[in-house]
């Protein structure tokens, strides 16, 4: 799957795709976390005011060694008529043994409410779950993200379980949620 991964675009519903990210995007990310910064201080544990473009860039090389690796493939979900960057999101924390990884995704302010989210969840999840030969996916999400937990149910994610103190966000020690994505066919096979 590394070789391929390049050239692997996913349609995500009609309206949105999601391109292999890479540094190309550094310019379009910055400006993406930029405008959603009120938001992603709230949301995920990665971000801080001062998140630079050197910030960006090293994440995303970081992200081209994991993908080597096979231990993560994350992608620029983008609007599918004019390529722009709408948000980003992936499948990280891939353990090959037990085949199973972690699913996140986020949109950038300007675009919520439109379903990219969930539009890249859903195939974000079908290319885990079908072409990584992935059995279970998990989704954390903070207990206060209501969004978040919204799109992992639509996707048909399961509510597993409320982890106590298992986020860090503005320095605020906070719960979250523990949702799954199985494959059905592995269960059936038990």
């Amino acid at each position: 799957m590394t070789n391929d991964y390049r050239s692997l675009v996913l349609a995500a519903g009609e309206k949105y795709r999601l391109v292999p990210i890479d540094v190309s995007f550094t310019e379009a990310l910055i400006e993406a976390i930029h405008e959603s910064r009120d938001e992603l201080i709230r949301s995920v544990s990665w971000y801080y005011p001062e998140y630079s473009m050197e910030d960006a860039r090293r994440w995303l090389q970081a992200r081209e060694r994991e993908r080597f690796e096979g231990r993560a493939y994350d992608f620029a979900i983008t609007e599918a008529l004019s390529g722009e960057l709408v948000g980003g999101c992936g499948i990280n924390r891939i353990q090959a043994k037990n085949r199973q990884g972690n699913l996140y995704y986020w949109v950038r302010t300007s675009q919520t409410n439109q379903g990219a989210a969930t539009a890249a969840a859903a195939a974000l999840a079908s290319f885990g779950l079908t072409l990584l030969h992935l059995i279970r996916l998990e989704i954390v999400v903070a207990e206060t993200n209501f969004v978040a937990q919204s799109v992992a149910e639509r996707i048909g994610a399961s509510r597993e379980i409320r982890l106590p103190n298992r986020l860090v966000l503005e320095g605020q020690i906070l719960h979250a949620y523990l949702f799954s994505l199985l494959d059905q066919k592995a269960k059936e096979k038990r």
